[in-house]
């Protein structure tokens, strides 16, 4: 059930991401609402939720670029991957808004590599035209990061409802203690 309700948060967010931010740019830039959500599913720790997330908001943001397929769906699942890693390892217990700030910040542009990275990868297989060079991936991206950054709470806030709405779906064994 609670993949159900991640699928149709993914929906919702893809539908406000292309709907309404598509339509306000900041300087050329559109935030990226389904990257912010895999970020705060994987700062989480609990559960390996932000797999499902990733892959999914991937599939549904391949179908809306114009990147060869699979591109965000390999970037988000690699971006999940190392930050799953880093925060598990590196990361002192308590999250604060500086840590999350440059997270978001490191995270934003390690994803922008990667999507370079794949499009190097796929036209060197002669599967699309030959790519850009890097800047032309990094144009832009202050204003990318500021507009994220403005939506960083609000997504914040969506997560923490989405986590409750499933918490309470889901089935809690009760044992008795003797």
């Amino acid at each position: 059930m609670k993949y159900f309700i991640y699928t149709i948060a993914i929906i919702i967010l893809l539908g406000i991401n292309l709907g309404l931010f598509g339509n306000l740019p900041l300087f050329g830039q559109t935030p990226n609402l389904l990257f912010l959500l895999v970020m705060y599913f994987v700062l989480d720790k609990k559960d390996y939720d932000f797999f499902f997330i990733a892959f999914i908001s991937g599939i549904y943001l391949d179908f809306f670029s114009a990147h060869f397929f699979g591109a965000f769906t390999f970037s988000l699942l690699f971006l999940s991957s190392i930050l799953h890693i880093v925060t598990q390892n590196f990361i002192i217990r308590e999250l604060n808004w500086k840590f999350v700030v440059g997270l978001l910040l490191s995270s934003l542009a390690v994803f922008r590599v990667f999507l370079w990275i794949y499009a190097i990868a796929v036209s060197v297989m002669h599967l699309s035209q030959p790519t850009e060079a890097i800047n032309v991936y990094f144009n832009g991206f202050f204003w990318s990061f500021v507009y994220n950054l403005l939506l960083l709470y609000p997504v914040y806030l969506f997560y923490r409802y989405l986590k409750k709405l499933t918490d309470n779906f889901t089935v809690k064994r009760r044992s008795l203690v003797r």
